[in-house]
């Protein structure tokens, strides 16, 4: 049974995840009512996004590192809560003041307090015996490899808006490139690490060469594919062809992928629950899809119609960050025997799926001129109110659990 340091964490980044989707489903409802004069609606989105990347995502695949990883210094426990009084404190400011001095100086500690726990993991694993370093650990270091690269964004945001720049191509180029290699770096390779972690523990055999392939081709595919972040304000063709590389990479990255996923299938349904295998397989069925989107901006035309249409941006991330990261999340906790609310994850599910299928439907119509959906609105904010509610089930349904 998972320790009550563990669930305490878990509690704490479940109650950051239930803010978020309450900060998300009033950016939906400002579209269909009137919200009062002090709910602005910059500060509620910068609140929405901190909040659900650092309370939530950050924070459970700490745990998670942690947990898999038999990271079990007190320093961690120590550098969780401080981490996540950084989050308490950006909720706040941003919702007051946006982007200010306070907001900044909590961003500003949480990535610090990241670091240390970077360089604890690292030397923690270095003293580890050569022989039980493999694919996991690689992966891992890779992940928080990508995490410190992604902060030098945010580092670089600062003197830019002391400047005139703030605003300009590279203002906004700062901020693709901390979103970009957090994404598709740091979370990705996180669930990659843990995921490869969990098979090794159940003795879930995998074609190593296939795996190190891979490892490499996502590896490279990641630094290349930022160039679409940036060809917004420098459509300049040779990025386009360098994001073209990456993503063709990328693709046959997919391939060994999925390669790998078809061979552990059978021994994974014989070693697995049903209800957390088929939690994870739609979070793999989430990673692959994104990695298939992906492959259809090799084409300018279409890379460019991809960072154009905002709901196709929107669409992309919360297909990541809710069908791929949160449900692979969702799945660890039923494999570590941790109560999860059925009904509550079916509709956190089915508001994954309607929500998706409203934003890329009406991309898609943006992008053939042929109008709004009908109610397009008031559908999507009603559909974003069930994440809310599935993850308040949850919730919940966790408190029964022994803390």
């Amino acid at each position: 049974m998972i320790s009550s340091k563990y669930l305490s964490w878990l509690r704490s980044a479940l109650i950051y995840f239930l803010i978020a989707s309450i900060l998300g489903a009033i950016l939906r409802i400002a579209f269909v009512i009137e919200m009062p004069e002090f709910v602005r609606y910059k500060n509620v989105q910068h609140a929405h996004s901190h909040v659900a990347m650092m309370g939530w995502l950050t924070a459970a695949f700490y745990l998670c590192i942690c947990y898999f990883f038999k990271l079990e210094r007190k320093l961690y426990n120590q550098l969780f809560w401080i981490l996540q009084a950084c989050v308490l404190g950006m909720l706040i400011s941003f919702l007051i003041q946006g982007y200010g001095m306070i907001s900044i100086f909590f961003s500003s500690l949480h990535m610090i307090v990241l670091y240390v726990f970077t360089y604890a993991v690292f030397k923690d694993l270095k003293l580890r015996p050569k022989e039980s370093m493999g694919l996991p650990e690689k992966f891992l270091k890779t992940a928080l490899f990508f995490l410190i690269v992604s902060t030098l964004g945010v580092w670089a945001m600062g003197p830019i808006m002391a400047s005139s720049l703030r605003g300009s191509a590279l203002y906004y180029a700062s901020v693709q490139f901390f979103l970009h290699f957090q994404f598709n770096g740091w979370f990705v390779f996180a669930l990659l690490a843990i995921m490869l972690k969990v098979l090794n523990t159940k003795n879930i055999s995998f074609e190593i060469k296939d795996a190190h392939k891979f490892y490499w081709l996502l590896l490279i595919s990641c630094f290349f594919t930022y160039a679409l972040a940036v060809t917004w304000s420098t459509p300049d063709q040779f990025l386009f062809w360098i994001n073209s590389t990456g993503v063709l990479l990328q693709l046959f990255a997919l391939f060994y992928f999925v390669k790998i996923l078809i061979g552990i299938s059978k021994s994974s349904k014989l070693t697995f629950e049903k209800w957390h295998f088929n939690l994870w397989g739609i979070a793999f069925l989430s990673l692959a899809f994104k990695m298939l989107i992906q492959t259809f901006v090799a084409i300018p035309y279409l890379a460019t119609i991809s960072y154009t249409i905002r709901n196709f941006v929107i669409g992309f991330v919360h297909l990541l960050m809710l069908g791929a990261l949160s449900a692979f999340v969702f799945g660890l906790m039923r494999f570590l025997n941790i109560r999860v609310s059925r009904l509550g994850i079916t509709i956190f599910l089915a508001a994954i799926l309607l929500t998706e299928l409203m934003l890329f439907g009406q991309g898609l119509l943006i992008w053939m001129r042929l109008g709004f959906i009908p109610y397009y609105y008031i559908l999507i904010a009603v559909f974003s109110l069930l994440f809310p509610l599935g993850i308040g089930i949850i919730l919940y349904n966790f408190r029964f659990d022994k803390i």
